[in-house]
Formats: structure tokens, sequence, C-alpha cells
């Protein structure tokens, strides 16, 4: 049977958060196309899963937890805060404000149970620690 665009979104996040990439390989269809605030454009479900080294390597700590889930028709849009730390354990925060929110948002396409295209957009400021892998 297929999922609903809902159970789809819904168990994207229930799959990031407990770090179950191949479950979350699973939600995407082969031909999938994407836009990723920091890895830019990408193009097939072989990109993603090339991805997912660096996000097992990268983080110590991963969860993407959504605040607010607009779906309509076959899209719908994801609002979240995320708690994560690179692979040094440090905090993916604002530098001079750690208590300040990590938010973003997905927007995605769902067709036939799978999705066809998704866009991240982020704040990149926090990601530092991730994108530079530093210790402090």
């Amino acid at each position: 049977m297929t999922m609903t665009v809902r159970e789809v979104i819904d168990r994207y996040y229930d799959c990031v958060n407990r770090g179950d990439w191949t479950g979350w390989l699973e939600l995407f269809s082969d031909d999938v196309v994407g836009d990723e605030q920091l890895a830019g454009h990408f193009a097939g479900i072989d990109v993603l899963r090339g991805a997912v080294g660096g996000l097992t390597s990268g983080y110590s700590r991963f969860n993407m937890l959504p605040q607010r889930v607009l779906v309509d028709g076959d899209a719908a849009v994801v609002v979240w805060r995320c708690i994560a730390a690179n692979s040094h354990s440090v905090p993916i925060a604002y530098p001079n404000d750690a208590a300040r929110l990590v938010i973003g948002a997905n927007y995605f396409q769902v067709q036939n149970g799978k999705i066809v295209y998704m866009r991240t957009i982020h704040d990149s400021l926090p990601f530092q620690p991730f994108i530079t892998q530093s210790a402090s």
C-alpha cells in the first residue's frame, strides 16, 4: 500500500531522528532531485546514498524536530528545529548566541509514496562546526 504524503513526511523525520538511514533512503524515488542549503543541487538517489556517510561521520548527534507540518496535495512544508553536534561533539548553534534556536524548513513533493523533490532552507551560520569539523 502506498503511503500518504503525511505518512512519508512523518517517516522521514522518524528515520532521521533515529539515524535509520536505510529507511530514510527508501522514502526517495530513484530519480529524486533536490536543493540542499549546504550541499547545493543534487539529482538521483545515488547522491543521497553517498551523503549518508557524511551524515554519519560528520555528526555525533543529529535531530530535526518538526515544529509545523503543512500538507497540500502532493506537497508538504515542514518547519523544523535542529539539535545537533559535529563529530567532535561541538553543538550546531549560533556562535554568539548558543540559546538561539536553529530552525529551518523543508519543502517536499511526493508522488506515489516517494519523495521526488526536496529543498532544505536554513541559515548556514550555525552549521559551521559541521562544515569545518572544528573541535571548538
